[in-house]
């Protein structure tokens, strides 16, 4: 089994650096063994429990998932499929497989593994089998956006669940066919679809996926501008993600009420549902949720000129994006934290920090992100009394709002150079 922890030990270098020794050598001097397919699910938990600790869940999941690929991958390699039996094992194998490739966006590889267990569903002549390989096969196309491929996978599902009294993967085609519809910008259509499949998961009383049938008719109402009715179902999937205990999708969905709401103007309700959203997510170690909740207050408290509590919110954010490894949001905290800084006369701070959000913007390719810290940057910099630096910028700007067709900020950003060469 050398050759299966130097594999593992690769993906602990690669993901996490300083922490190998201690997850991989610590373990397995700890278990006082070697490592083998057995004790692997053993170091999952390990390595689980020990990086959302000081990454958050989301990189813990994803090293998992490498380390199951590497399993997975071999217990595949060693089976030989002579018998009904070794078939199924296959199948639920390359099931697996499937699943942490798409988890890892490894998307060529999973469609891979969908189209293997689709061949041997056919073999075996098993309908639930071949419902599930369609299934997974159109929870891909969907990623890809063949909505010409996903569209007939769930007609597939469809007439062949009717046939074989199967309620629940009937639901399960009724709600792809709606998410299709929706995707084709057809929300009446797509709200029909997903309400059908919404009163059989009812029949069937399965919460989790009434859960995600709620969050679903969420993300089409607000994609429909209907924010109210979106909101309303969104707080309907949140209860039911509490009841079990899908605490990662609830978090996320406090979060989305909560920018929702910020949006559009409801900021003392926005506030109670970001609050909750970011002591939630820590309570369980999603950092990335917990850094957006904690960006999104900072803005609207600095928005009613509460600018401690805001820059307390920025600096908490930061730290919980660098924990998360999530860039984008490190600049939006870095640059909502460089405007409370202005008010509270820290100048040289706050130009300090504008100008990290605009390079890491830059780099990221978010331009209209970049053109508002070169702005906010600018009118530091003509605080200061550095005219030449702050034209600089204003003209990076001007430049990026021109090439992204915003003519009111254009024209904002031009008064000021006008202005500012007085």
């Amino acid at each position: 089994m050398k050759g299966l922890e130097k594999e593992i030990k690769k993906v602990l270098d690669m993901e996490l650096d300083v922490l190998t020794d201690e997850l991989l050598d610590e373990f397995l001097k700890s278990e006082k063994k070697e490592l083998d397919e057995k004790s692997i699910d053993e170091l999952e938990d390990h390595v689980f429990e020990k990086v959302k600790k000081e990454r958050g869940v989301e990189k813990a999941e994803v090293v998992v998932d490498r380390i199951k690929k590497i399993k997975l991958s071999k217990q595949l390699r060693g089976l030989e499929e002579k018998s009904r039996i070794q078939s199924h094992r296959k199948y639920e194998l390359l099931k697996k497989l499937g699943n942490v490739c798409l988890n890892l966006n490894q998307l060529e590889e999973a469609e891979n593994c969908f189209d293997q267990m689709l061949e041997i569903s056919e073999n075996l002549d098993r309908k639930e089998m071949l419902m599930d390989s369609l299934k997974s096969q159109a929870e891909l196309y969907l990623i890809e956006g063949k909505l010409g491929e996903v569209e007939k996978s769930a007609r597939n599902i469809i007439q062949m669940a009717r046939k074989s009294n199967d309620r629940v993967k009937e639901a399960e085609g009724i709600k792809l066919a709606g998410i299709v519809a929706w995707n084709k910008g057809d929300h009446q259509e797509g709200m029909n679809y997903l309400k059908d499949s919404l009163e059989i998961f009812k029949e069937e009383d399965l919460k989790e996926k009434i859960a995600c049938v709620y969050r679903e008719c969420g993300d089409l109402q607000v994609d429909a501008e209907d924010y109210d009715k979106g909101i309303e179902y969104y707080e309907k999937a949140a209860e039911l993600f509490s009841e079990v205990n899908m605490f990662y999708e609830r978090a996320n969905m406090l979060l989305e009420i909560g920018t929702i709401l910020s949006e559009i103007g409801e900021d003392e309700e926005a506030i109670e549902s970001l609050e909750l959203a970011k002591e939630e997510s820590l309570k369980h170690y999603f950092f990335d949720f917990a850094g957006w909740s904690a960006l999104n207050l900072s803005e609207l408290l600095l928005e009613d000129d509460e600018i401690e509590k805001a820059e307390e919110n920025s600096r908490e954010a930061i730290e919980l994006f660098r924990k998360a490894e999530d860039k984008h949001g490190e600049g939006g905290a870095k640059l909502t934290l460089g405007r409370s800084l202005v008010v509270e006369g820290e100048i040289s701070k706050s130009e300090r920090l504008l100008k990290e959000a605009s390079n890491i913007f830059n780099r990221l390719g978010l331009p209209e992100s970049e053109a508002e810290a070169r702005y906010r940057s600018a009118k530091v910099l003509k605080e200061k009394g550095e005219y030449d630096e702050a034209e600089k910028n204003l003209e990076g700007a001007l430049k990026i709002y021109d090439s992204l067709d915003m003519s009111e900020m254009k024209e904002k950003i031009e008064e000021e150079l006008a202005n500012l060469t007085k």
